[in-house]
């Protein structure tokens, strides 16, 4: 036989031998017996709780540490797509100070994330913002604006932590580059407002002496710190228990150890998104403090269990053949009415009952009366339960997005009905599918790495817009915002057709482009401007020095045009200009070479890469050009419309593009008092 039956019997019949009547003595040590175990139990819980406790305070600054994260995630998703929509609109393109800093300031007024918006030239310098102060900074030192300009446009570039220049406050940057016709001219800023750190100390839990601080994992400066009593912000501490358990575990744990100020906590860690793990956020709790709550309950439980056992004890006194066994026997034949789902069933006790025996049968009624009214209640929790799917079913039903359900391998599992307007198929063709089946094959790779990548990766929220396959084989745009479900089970994806915005972001798009062609076209010959032109000069000028290669120019001059014009009226001029500009279009065979409108009925041509007889065999085909168009001009003496030319080339290394402009003007005049209708060369002065 076991050891503890053979106790067992043993404390039953010893006392029974020596006093038959003794029953309170045998139920003494009864229980005892039965209670000791449970006293044992108790003191080891109480043992174990302080351990509990500690991991839970580790669990929930681990939380709020990760929490950090995602605010500054948040942020940062906020910024990148801001700062992509402000990029294409004209007045934060031209950076005039008036307009773009009045739109910056009202943008940043609606983003309390944002601390400041600002738009810098190439050359690093602010042009306008949000701040009007900070027009005129230089921030072409800094490593964010370099790498925004060095970018292809793609992705906005994000930095590290640092301290801002205008608010002398910790800050992150967001930059994206301004790209206008293929090249870059600026750069658009914005500042983060990181106030969340300051607020993050507000939601812990009252635990007394409580830490939050930001470390840099690279040289362990302390950036930031809450409350910082002993420690100073910008203190080194490379060997900090942080960062050593951050070195193990890259994506946030808990770690209990002494922090600077001598005290032991129970840190929760996690590193800042976007900062490469370098920016660890902590939050400690005093080790001792947290201890002392759960030493308080445990002591309490063992009081408690002390007291519990010594009453038994007391008790078993007054106990009796005949007050327990009745009654017992009593309450035997209620528990099972009450096992057969008889809730009405009481122990009836005589009056010899024990008064204990008496409270345990009315604790029994009123227990039993008590399931009662408890399966009454699931009863009405089961029908309003479902009352509440139904209305959530409802919702889901009737809702304009789609509303999706996808499994952990991002199958359809759930798919509302509206998916038959927006996707222009039933759900059930939908469900059981990949949710790549629902996307354009070209476009999965961006879906991929915006939306199932993250959230596989444990991220809570996800964004992408890209383009889906409807049933009916019309290609629409989708924007979809996942969310990972808390238990691990799968993802909610909320998606909506946003054809009519994408086509309203094409048709500005347009518009823009048609309105930088009309900035530098001639309004009636279609040729370029004046100022087009001025801008092509200085870049071929430039080019033609870096390439040590010739640059021609050719000023055209249509003869007697004075005349013309008092013979036949304007409109008939502006008819001959055009023609003019016709001609000399025509004559021009290579896709570099310019023609524009140099200013009244002046025309200038220029011709990089080209030198003396390729600028004179130019100058005869416009000649030609113009005499073969057969303009009629009765004040001539060609009796046609005819144009006088004076090239100039400007050999590598020439005084610059204004020594080009004279020679060419002067061999124009040469021209003219050579009779007109005729081309003379002439070559810029060498530096």
């Amino acid at each position: 036989m076991p050891v503890l039956p053979r106790i067992a019997t043993l404390f039953w019949l010893a006392p029974r031998a020596l006093a038959p009547r003794a029953l309170w003595l045998r139920l003494a040590l009864l229980m005892l017996v039965a209670t000791g175990p449970m006293l044992g139990l108790l003191l080891v819980s109480a043992v174990g709780d302080g351990r509990r406790v500690l991991d839970a305070a580790g669990e929930q600054a681990l939380q709020m540490a990760r929490l950090a994260g995602e605010q500054q995630n948040d942020s940062l998703q906020e910024a990148t797509n801001l700062l992509a929509v402000l990029a294409r609109v004209g007045v934060v393109r031209d950076m005039s100070v008036g307009a773009c800093g009045d739109l910056l300031r009202d943008v940043v007024a609606d983003h309390p994330r944002l601390n400041a918006i600002a738009v810098a030239h190439a050359d690093g310098t602010l042009a306008c913002g949000s701040r009007p102060g900070a027009n005129g900074l230089y921030t072409g030192d800094r490593p964010y604006f370099q790498q925004a300009m060095a970018s292809d446009g793609s992705r906005a570039v994000v930095s590290n932590i640092m301290v801002s220049r205008v608010t002398d406050r910790p800050t992150m940057f967001v930059a994206v580059p301004i790209i206008q016709g293929g090249r870059k001219t600026g750069v658009l800023i914005a500042s983060l407002n990181l106030s969340w750190f300051s607020q993050l100390g507000d939601r812990l839990p009252v635990y007394g002496d409580q830490l939050v601080q930001m470390l840099d994992s690279r040289d362990g400066a302390i950036l930031a710190r809450i409350p910082d009593r002993s420690v100073r912000i910008g203190t080194t501490a490379p060997d900090h228990p942080v960062l050593q358990a951050a070195r193990a575990a890259p994506s946030g744990g808990v770690v209990a150890a002494p922090d600077l100020d001598g005290t032991r906590r129970i840190f929760g860690f996690a590193p800042l998104p976007g900062q490469g793990g370098d920016i660890i956020v902590a939050i400690g709790f005093a080790e001792g403090e947290v201890l002392a709550a759960a030493q308080r309950r445990s002591g309490y439980a063992v009081v408690v269990a002390l007291g519990s056992v010594g009453f038994a004890v007391l008790a078993g006194w007054l106990v009796a053949e005949r007050a327990l066994l009745q009654p017992i026997r009593s309450l035997s034949a209620a528990v099972q009415q009450v096992g057969t789902g008889d809730m009405t069933a009481h122990a009836r006790m005589n009056r010899g009952a024990a008064r204990e025996l008496r409270a345990l049968a009315s604790s029994f009624a009123r227990m039993a009366r008590r399931l009662g009214e408890r399966d009454s209640r699931i009863a009405r929790m089961a029908a309003q339960l479902a009352t509440s799917e139904a209305h959530h079913r409802l919702l889901a039903d009737t809702a304009t997005d789609v509303i999706v359900r996808l499994d952990p391998e991002f199958r359809h599992a759930y798919v509302s009905p509206s998916c038959q307007e927006v996707l222009g198929c039933l759900p059930g063709q939908l469900t059981g599918r990949l949710l790549s089946d629902a996307v354009a094959a070209e476009d999965w790779p961006l879906v991929e790495a915006e939306l199932v990548q993250p959230l596989a990766g444990g991220q809570v929220t996800a964004r992408a817009t890209y383009r889906a396959r409807r049933g009916d084989d019309v290609v629409t745009w989708i924007e979809s915002s996942g969310r990972r479900l808390a238990d691990g089970t799968g993802y909610v994806l909320v998606s909506r057709d946003v054809s009519a915005r994408k086509l309203l972001e094409d048709q500005l798009e347009d518009a823009n482009r048609q309105l930088r062609v009309l900035v530098r076209q001639d309004g009636l010959t279609g040729l370029g401007n004046r100022r087009h032109f001025d801008d092509m000069l200085g870049t071929e000028y430039r080019r033609a020095m870096r390439m040590k290669a010739p640059l021609a120019l050719i000023l055209v001059d249509v003869d007697r045009f004075k005349a013309f014009n008092d013979a036949y009226g304007h409109p008939a001029g502006d008819a001959c200009l055009r023609a003019v500009s016709a001609a000399l279009a025509g004559a021009l065979r290579r896709p570099a070479d310019l023609a524009a409108r140099y200013g009244g009925e002046e025309f200038a041509v220029l011709l990089p890469g080209t030198d003396e007889a390729g600028a004179m065999a130019t100058a005869v085909r416009i000649q030609d050009a113009v005499r073969a168009a057969a303009v009629p001009h009765s004040g001539s003496e060609f009796e046609v419309v005819t144009v006088s030319m004076g090239v100039a080339v400007l050999a590598p290394g020439g005084d610059g593009p204004a020594a080009l402009v004279e020679a060419a003007d002067a061999a124009l005049y040469g021209a003219k008092r050579a009779g007109r209708n005729t081309a003379l060369l002439t070559q810029a002065t060498p530096a």
